[in-house]
């Protein structure tokens, strides 16, 4: 037996067989292992149909950014071993996806038909052994109760980018194995995602809903839920206890809302896992000792960009173990030393503060003091952008170029200047 010519061997019961060699690959694609995975790319050859031929082993073919309109069960017939289709940047319509296409593909398992911008509705009778499916920047306009019914091994679905207006209350109920999901980028209507329409769905990790048009945090998410991306949207506030349900929370981003500018206190009771709030550039102007209650494992926080004028000396109290903060470009005039005190935040490693219209007075001078003093925690990041609003004396000064007797108070400036 000549081994160079094999390229792999595969254990079926007690005996070895055979896989074909990729010697002869079928033109214009490239045939390569990658991984350990038989890989066959036939992306960007001007292709209007998939080539005959193909390589019997193959585990992964890439038809993307072609101009194939229409594929049959005859394209991948004795395709056993493939696992992964991409016909992504394609000129696929309804029409061009017969029901039955992957149906004789036992090994079958990821489809992306991203970027057929032709298709207006999801395909219809994908193969129930379908783990991963990608439909992002079509034109599908509902997702019906039947649209995924028979998807029960579904792990990953991204069908962000289309067009949905709504979503059916019973879309997700078989989706038991769903572990991924994105939505996002959707005109979805006020009332277009029901109430529950995502609880089934009880082993789900990841839940994208970026600008989806939202003016509310959907309610009875599942409980598993580890990253929840909700930025972009027009949430209005966030009310008491809302997330207090996804106790496995690690990520939450309310990015991008100047609409949120309200967050009642204890609206974060429970998310005592959460590790990274994103809630830079929204609307919030007031913030309580209680805004923040129950991130007590939150590692960084991220409000830049915001409309935040004033922090009470407990704003953070609770957050023990936060290493970064992020404050800058807010409309902070003054910051209490409490605020960024170390033995409520034995963590704190690093703030940003820049962007900030800073009133630099005698209540600011102990600030300027930590700065000076560069082995005390935490580190006030990019200090030289930090500038002076008022008193008028300091308007525009750069923190870099000022020392912390430049920080006076009324009558301690008057008399320093007439010492002077």
């Amino acid at each position: 037996m000549d081994f160079t010519k094999i390229s792999a061997l595969l254990l079926v019961g007690s005996c070895f067989v055979i896989v074909s060699s990729f010697a002869a690959c079928v033109k214009p694609c490239t045939c390569f292992i990658s991984d350990g995975t038989r890989v066959v790319n036939c992306s960007t050859a001007g292709l209007t149909s998939v080539p005959a031929d193909i390589p019997s082993d193959v585990q992964r073919l890439i038809l993307a950014e072609n101009s194939i309109a229409s594929v049959s069960k005859k394209d991948f017939k004795g395709l056993d071993f493939l696992k992964t289709v991409d016909l992504s940047n394609n000129q696929l319509t309804d029409d061009g996806l017969p029901v039955d296409t992957f149906d004789d593909l036992p090994s079958f398992g990821a489809l992306d038909l991203s970027y057929n911008e032709k298709f207006e509705n999801f395909p219809t009778n994908l193969p129930g052994n379908l783990k991963t499916f990608s439909f992002m920047f079509n034109k599908a306009t509902h997702v019906t109760e039947d649209t995924f019914s028979n998807l029960t091994e579904l792990a990953n679905l991204d069908i962000s980018n289309n067009q949905l207006e709504s979503v059916a209350s019973g879309s997700f109920r078989n989706l038991r194995n769903l572990k991924s999901l994105d939505i996002g980028f959707n005109p979805i209507k006020e009332d277009g995602l029901p109430v529950s329409v995502l609880k089934p769905a009880e082993k789900l990790q990841t839940l994208g809903l970026r600008s989806a048009q939202l003016t509310r945090v959907p309610l009875d998410l599942p409980g598993s839920l580890q990253s929840l991306d909700l930025g972009l949207n027009q949430i209005r506030e966030l009310p008491p206890n809302i997330f207090s349900n996804l106790t496995d929370l690690r990520y939450l981003s309310l990015w991008l809302q100047p609409s949120l500018t309200r967050i009642h206190d204890n609206a974060f009771k429970g998310l005592g896992k959460l590790q990274v709030l994103y809630a830079d550039s929204c609307g919030l102007g007031d913030v309580t000792d209680g805004t923040f209650n129950g991130l007590s494992g939150v590692r960084s926080v991220y409000l830049g960009s915001g409309r935040i004028s004033h922090l009470p000396a407990g704003a953070f109290r609770q957050m023990e173990s936060v290493t970064s903060l992020r404050l800058e470009r807010n409309q902070l005039t003054t910051l209490e030393q409490a605020v960024l005190d170390t033995r409520t935040l034995p963590r704190l490693s690093d703030v940003q503060l820049w962007g900030n219209p800073w009133t630099c007075d005698c209540h600011l001078r102990w600030l300027k003091e930590h700065i000076d003093n560069n082995n005390t925690a935490p580190t006030v990041s990019s200090p030289y952008l930090m500038t002076c609003t008022a008193p008028p004396r300091l308007k525009g000064r750069a923190w870099d170029t000022l020392s912390p007797d430049d920080f006076l108070c009324g009558d301690r400036y008057h008399k320093n200047s007439q010492q002077n």
